[in-house]
C-alpha cells in the first residue's frame, strides 16, 4: 500500500504530518466556542403590531387579517400563525427550512410596506423580527438597594444596563420589574365639564404650547446660525400652569382642572429573587455566539459593578445562569471521553499483552480526537452536546483501525517476519478491509448529516464529527501505526498473568472453531435461529415506549401560574408567593426567581416562578420527583391555573409543554365544544397533567355601543366617543418631557376615583360639532360582557390549542399522541375542521420519519461500499446479515434497562449499522484472501479465518463497548439523553458480535453454494449452445 509504505520509508515526514495535525487541532480546540446545542437557524419571521386599547376581535379584523393576507402570497411558506390579544397582534410566518431567512425577512418587510397605509392610523409601527433559537435569556442580573424604585430603575437602566450591553456578543438586555419616570396629568372630570372643556382640547393645548421646532438656518456671511423655536416646559411647575383655554376673559390652566404629577409609569411587571422584589435585567446573547463566553463576561462585569456600587448599598445578584448546566454537561462528556478512552486502551493491552504495541495503537486516540477539532473549526462547529457526544461514542472506534493493523503486524512478527517487512506486508494485507470498515461507518453518517427537518439540522454536526474522527483515525492507522511498528520491536509480555490470558484466548479460539464446524454442518438450523431472532426483534418493538427525547435532570423547573382573567399584577404576585411558600423550606431548593408581565403580550395575570435546585449530586430527590411533589403541594390551589414543567433550553417563541395539539376551523363555539371534549378525555387519562388551553371567553369587558341616531342628532361621532373613553379611562401619551438629557412620556388621564367602575364611563362628556358638551349616557349604551382573551389562527383559520405535561413513569409522548388520535377520530369532526399536533409531538413525528429514511439510505450506501470492496453483488448480503442481528441486541438492551425509543436511541441504532459490519468485513475479507492467495477450499478458509480473526474481532468490539460504557452508566448532567444512545449501541454490538461469528460464515457458505450453482448452470448452457 503506497501510503503505509511511504510512511514506513520516511519516518520524519510521517512524524511531521501527525505533529501538524495535533498542533493545528490543539490551536482549534482553544478557539472553538462552547455551547449546549449546535447553532441552528430557522426561517421564521415574527410581526408584532401594537394598537393601544384594541380588543382581540378588533385587532383580528383590522390588523391581523390584513397582515396575513399580505404575507400569505410570499413563496415557500410552511405555516402561518397569529395571535390577536388586547392591544397586540402577532403574526408568525414559518417558511420551509430550505428558505434563506434573510431573503424571507426582506420579502416580509416589502409586503408590510405595501399595506401600511391600509392599517389603522393609531397603530404603532409593526416590529418585524427573525425568529432566533438563541432568543431565550442566558443569564439574569437582579438589582436591589435602599433607594426608591424610580432611582433604582434609573440606575439599572442608565448605568448597569449600558455597561452590560457594551460586552462583546451581548444582544438584547431587557429590564423587568422597574418603573420609569412618567409625567401624569390627572384631570378632574367634573371640573373639566364645569369649564365646558374636553380631553381633546387639553391634548391640543399641550401639543401647541409644549414644543421644540426646527426653523432652518441663517447664512450671515462668515457665520451660520441654526434656528430653533424652544417652547418646551422646563419643569413640572411650568407644565401645571399651562393655559388650556380662555373663558369670559379668564385664563384656564391645567391647575384649574387637575394636577400634574412627576411620578412613575404604571407597574406592569414584577421580578423577585425569593421573596424580595428587585429590578432584573434579562440578558440575551447575539445569535450564533458562545453562551459560556458571554455568560462569563457578564459575570465578570457584574463583579466589577458590584464593587463600584457597594458603597451605595446596591446589591447585584446572578440568577438563572444557563451556562452552569452547559459547563456541567460538557465537563461530564469530556470525563466520559477520557475515562472511556482509558478503558479501551486497557482492553487493547489485555489482548496484545505488549506495552509498546498498546502505546502505538493508543496514539491514534489523542491524534484523532485533537485532529477532529481542526476540521470542526474549519466547518464552523462548536463544542456542544452533539459534537462531544459524537467523539465520546467514537472513542472505542477511533482506536479500532489502529489495533486491527497492529494486531495483524504482531501476528506476522510472531510468525517470523522482520518488523520492517511485517509492517508493510500486514498493513497491505488488512488495508482494504480496514478501508471498507471505515467507509461503512462514514457512509452511515452521510444521510444523517444531510437529513431534512429540524432534527437533521441538530444532528448534522454529530454525523460530520464522527466522520471526521474516523477518517483521521484511518489516516493514522495507515501512517503512524505501521511506521512505529516497523521500528519498535514488540513481543507479548511473559508471566503467569499474561500466559493465563494467552491460554484463555487459545481455548476461546478452539471452542469457537468447534462451534463453527458444527454450525457449518447444520446450516439449516442456524438459518432458522437467525430468522427467529430477526422476527423476535420486530416483536420486541411492541414493548418499546416511544418519545421525542428523555427529560434531563437540569436541577431546575418552571412553575407557570395563570391567575383569573382580569387579575391585577399584585394579585398574581400574591398567588405566586403562596405557591413559593408551599415548598420554600425544602432541602433541595436553592432559590426562586419570579417574573410577571414579561411576555410579548404583556399579560399581568400570568407569571413564571423559576425554581433552581441544588446540584444533582447534593440532593436525594430527582428533578422529576421534586416536580411531582410541587404538583401535589399546589393541586388544591383553585385560584389560578398552575403547571409545573421543565425549563426549555431552546426558545420556540411560545409557551412550551410536553404535549400540544390544535383544533382548527371557522367557528369558535364549535372549536370550544371539541376542545372541551378532548380536555375531558385527557383528564381521565393517567399520566396527562397540567391540562390547559389558550382559549378563554370569560374576560370581563365593558362594551360601548354608540347610538347612530342619537349621535347624528347631537353632532357626535363614534370616533370622538372612542377617543374620549381612551383618554379618560386608559390614558393617552400626548407628549414628551425632557430632563437631564432623557425624554419621558407625558400622559393624560382622569383621576383614579373617576375611572375605577364601569358606571364612571356614563359620566364622560364629549364635545360635539357645535362646541357643546354631550353626556355619554345620552348617545350610547354600555354593557358589561365577556370576550375572548386572544384569538389564535393557523393558516388563516381560527384554532384552539390544548397543552399538557406528561408523567414519564405513566405515559410518554408517543403513547399520549396515539391515545388522543384514537379519541379524536371518535368525535367525527365536522367538514372544514381538522386537528394536528404541534411542538415536540410534531417534531417527533417528523424526526422519526427522517431518521427511518436515513437508516434505510444508510443500509443502501453500506451495500454499495461493500459491493465495491468485494467486487461482488452477493457477498455484501453475507456481511449485512449482521445488521438485523444487531437490532435484537439494541432493542433488548433498551427494554432491559427501561430506556425509551427516542431520537438519541434512533441515532445510536443508525451508528450501530456502520459498526457491526466491521466484524463481518474482517472475517469475510480474510476468508476470501485465503481462498484467493492460498487456494484453500471454502470450508477450510472459513475454519481458518474464523479463529485467526476472533482475537481482533473481540478486541475491537470490547474496546468499543468499554469506550462507551462510561456514557451508558453515567449519571451526571445530561446523562438521560446520552445513556440510551450508548445502551443501544453496546447492546447491539455485543449480540451482533456473538451472532456474527456463527451466522455470517453460515450465510457466506450458503450464498457461495448458490453462486456456484448458478455459475455451473450458466456454464453448462453455454457448452450446450
Amino acid at each position: 500500500m503506497l501510503l503505509s509504505d511511504t510512511s514506513i520509508k520516511r519516518p520524519v515526514f510521517t512524524v511531521m504530518i501527525i505533529s501538524a495535525i495535533i498542533i493545528f487541532g490543539w490551536i482549534s480546540l482553544n478557539k472553538i466556542g462552547v455551547d449546549l446545542f449546535p447553532r441552528v437557524e430557522f426561517p421564521v419571521i415574527s410581526i408584532i403590531s401594537t394598537l393601544p386599547g384594541a380588543d382581540p376581535e378588533t385587532l383580528e379584523t383590522t390588523v391581523t387579517d390584513s397582515i396575513e393576507q399580505a404575507v400569505s402570497t410570499i413563496s415557500g411558506i410552511k405555516n402561518l400563525r397569529s395571535v390577536s390579544a388586547d392591544s397586540v397582534s402577532q403574526v408568525i410566518v414559518e417558511f420551509e427550512l430550505e428558505k434563506n431567512v434573510d431573503i424571507a425577512f426582506q420579502e416580509v418587510q416589502a409586503k408590510m410596506g405595501t399595506i401600511r397605509s391600509e392599517l389603522p392610523k393609531d397603530l404603532e409601527d409593526p416590529v418585524i423580527e427573525k425568529f432566533d433559537i438563541d432568543s431565550a435569556p442566558i443569564i439574569s442580573v437582579l438589582v436591589s438597594g435602599p433607594m426608591g424604585i424610580k432611582e433604582l430603575t434609573q440606575l439599572a437602566d442608565k448605568v448597569i444596563k449600558e455597561r452590560l450591553q457594551r460586552i462583546l456578543n451581548v444582544g438584547q438586555v431587557k429590564l423587568v420589574g422597574g418603573r420609569d419616570r412618567k409625567i401624569w396629568i390627572w384631570i378632574d372630570r367634573d371640573k373639566l365639564k364645569g369649564y365646558g372643556l374636553s380631553l381633546q382640547e387639553v391634548e391640543r393645548a399641550l401639543k401647541i404650547e409644549h414644543i421644540e421646532f426646527p426653523g432652518g438656518r441663517i447664512d450671515a456671511g462668515k457665520r451660520e446660525y441654526v434656528v430653533k423655536t424652544k417652547g418646551e416646559f422646563n419643569n413640572v411647575r411650568e407644565l401645571n400652569e399651562l393655559i388650556i383655554s380662555y373663558k369670559n376673559g379668564n385664563l384656564i390652566r391645567i391647575s384649574d382642572i387637575g394636577r400634574v404629577e412627576d411620578g412613575l409609569e404604571e407597574e406592569r411587571s414584577i421580578s423577585k429573587l425569593n421573596e424580595n422584589k428587585a429590578v432584573s435585567l434579562l440578558i440575551r446573547k447575539q445569535s450564533g455566539t458562545n453562551t459560556v463566553e458571554v455568560s462569563e463576561a457578564v459575570k465578570k462585569e457584574v463583579e466589577r459593578l458590584r464593587l463600584e456600587l457597594e458603597s451605595q448599598g446596591v446589591r447585584l445578584e446572578i440568577a438563572k445562569d444557563f451556562s452552569t448546566y452547559i459547563k456541567l454537561s460538557i465537563h461530564e462528556v469530556r470525563f466520559h471521553m477520557i475515562f472511556g478512552g482509558g478503558l479501551a486502551i486497557f482492553i487493547v493491552f489485555l489482548f496484545l499483552r505488549s506495552a509498546p504495541s498498546t502505546f502505538i495503537s493508543a496514539l491514534s486516540l489523542p491524534t484523532s480526537v485533537i485532529g477532529t477539532f481542526m476540521l470542526m473549526q474549519y466547518f464552523g462547529f462548536t463544542q456542544n452536546m452533539m459534537t462531544l457526544l459524537a467523539l465520546s461514542l467514537a472513542i472505542g472506534l477511533l482506536i479500532d483501525d489502529a489495533i486491527v493493523v497492529q494486531e495483524n503486524i504482531m501476528r506476522h512478527v510472531e510468525g517470523g517476519k522482520e518488523p520492517y517487512h511485517a509492517a508493510s506486508f500486514a498493513t497491505d494485507e488488512i488495508g482494504l478491509a480496514v478501508l471498507a470498515t471505515t467507509l461503512s461507518v462514514v457512509s452511515v453518517f452521510v444521510p444523517v448529516a444531510f437529513m431534512e427537518g429540524i432534527i437533521g439540522r441538530f444532528f448534522y454536526q454529530f454525523g460530520m464529527t464522527v466522520a471526521f474522527s474516523v477518517l483521521i483515525s484511518l489516516f493514522v492507522s495507515f501512517t503512524l501505526t505501521p511506521m512505529l511498528s516497523a521500528r519498535i520491536v514488540s513481543h507479548p509480555h511473559k508471566g503467569m498473568f499474561f500466559n493465563m490470558l494467552e491460554n484463555i484466548f487459545k481455548l476461546l479460539e478452539k471452542a469457537y472453531k468447534t462451534t463453527l464446524e458444527y454450525a457449518l454442518g447444520h446450516r439449516f438450523k442456524i438459518v432458522c435461529i437467525a430468522l427467529i431472532l430477526f422476527f423476535l426483534a420486530g416483536f420486541m418493538t411492541r414493548f418499546l415506549r416511544k418519545e421525542f427525547a428523555p427529560i434531563e435532570d437540569q436541577s431546575e423547573m418552571n412553575i407557570d401560574v395563570r391567575a383569573p382573567l382580569g387579575a391585577t399584577l399584585s394579585y398574581t404576585d400574591s398567588i405566586i408567593e403562596n405557591v413559593r411558600n408551599k415548598f420554600k423550606n425544602e432541602p433541595w431548593l436553592e432559590y426562586t426567581f419570579t417574573t410577571i408581565g414579561t411576555d410579548e403580550l404583556k399579560k399581568v395575570n400570568e407569571g413564571t416562578l423559576y425554581v433552581k435546585m441544588v446540584d444533582k449530586e447534593k440532593r436525594n430527590i430527582s428533578q422529576a420527583d421534586a416536580m411531582q411533589k410541587v404538583r401535589d403541594l399546589v393541586k388544591n390551589m383553585n385560584d389560578a391555573k398552575i403547571s409545573v414543567g421543565i425549563v426549555p433550553r431552546i426558545s420556540m417563541g411560545a409557551k412550551q409543554a410536553d404535549l400540544q395539539m390544535e383544533i382548527r376551523g371557522g367557528n369558535l363555539e364549535l372549536l370550544d365544544k371539541y376542545s372541551t371534549a378532548i380536555m375531558d378525555f385527557m383528564r381521565k387519562t393517567p399520566g396527562i397533567i397540567d391540562i390547559d388551553t389558550n382559549y378563554e371567553t370569560k374576560k370581563p369587558q365593558v362594551s360601548i355601543y354608540p347610538s347612530r341616531n342619537a349621535c347624528a342628532a347631537l353632532g357626535v361621532s363614534p370616533l370622538s366617543i372612542g377617543e374620549s373613553v381612551k383618554y379618560g379611562i386608559g390614558g393617552q401619551d400626548v407628549s414628551k418631557f425632557k430632563s437631564d438629557g432623557d425624554r419621558y412620556d407625558i400622559s393624560l388621564r382622569f383621576d383614579e376615583s373617576q375611572r375605577n367602575t364601569p358606571d364612571s364611563i356614563f359620566m364622560i362628556s364629549i364635545k360635539n360639532n357645535k362646541g357643546m358638551l354631550v353626556d355619554m349616557k345620552n348617545i350610547s349604551e354600555i354593557k358589561t360582557e365577556s370576550g375572548p382573551v386572544q384569538i389564535n389562527r393557523y393558516n388563516r383559520s381560527r384554532q384552539i390549542m390544548i397543552s399538557a405535561n406528561l408523567q414519564p413513569d405513566k405515559i410518554v409522548l408517543g403513547e399520549g399522541v396515539q391515545k388522543l388520535t384514537d379519541f379524536i377520530k371518535t368525535l367525527n369532526l365536522s367538514a372544514g375542521y381538522t386537528f394536528g399536533f404541534v411542538g415536540m409531538a410534531e417534531v417527533m413525528e417528523e424526526s422519526f420519519q427522517n431518521l427511518i429514511f436515513a437508516l434505510f439510505l444508510a443500509v443502501i450506501i453500506i451495500y454499495m461500499v461493500l459491493a465495491s470492496q468485494f467486487e461482488s453483488f452477493i457477498h455484501p448480503f453475507t456481511i449485512m446479515i449482521s445488521l438485523p442481528l444487531s437490532i435484537v441486541g439494541a432493542i433488548g438492551g433498551l427494554i432491559l434497562l427501561g430506556k425509551t425509543l427516542n431520537i438519541f436511541t434512533m441515532m445510536g441504532i443508525i451508528m450501530l449499522m456502520g459498526l457491526v459490519t466491521k466484524n463481518a468485513i474482517l472475517l469475510i475479507d480474510y476468508t476470501n484472501t485465503l481462498r484467493r492467495r492460498d487456494g484453500m477450499s471454502k470450508l477450510d478458509a472459513l475454519l481458518t479465518a474464523g479463529p485467526v480473526r476472533l482475537r481482533p474481532i473481540l478486541m475491537t468490539t470490547l474496546a468499543m463497548v468499554f469506550g462507551m460504557l462510561p456514557i451508558a452508566l453515567g449519571t451526571g448532567a445530561g446523562s438521560e439523553s446520552r445513556s440510551p444512545m450508548a445502551t443501544a449501541v453496546i447492546g447491539g454490538l455485543i449480540v451482533s458480535t456473538l451472532l456474527t461469528l456463527i451466522i455470517v460464515p453460515v450465510v457466506y457458505s450458503i450464498l457461495d453454494d448458490i453462486t456456484n450453482f448458478i455459475t455451473n448452470i450458466r456454464t453448462k448452457n453455454r457448452i450446450k449452445s
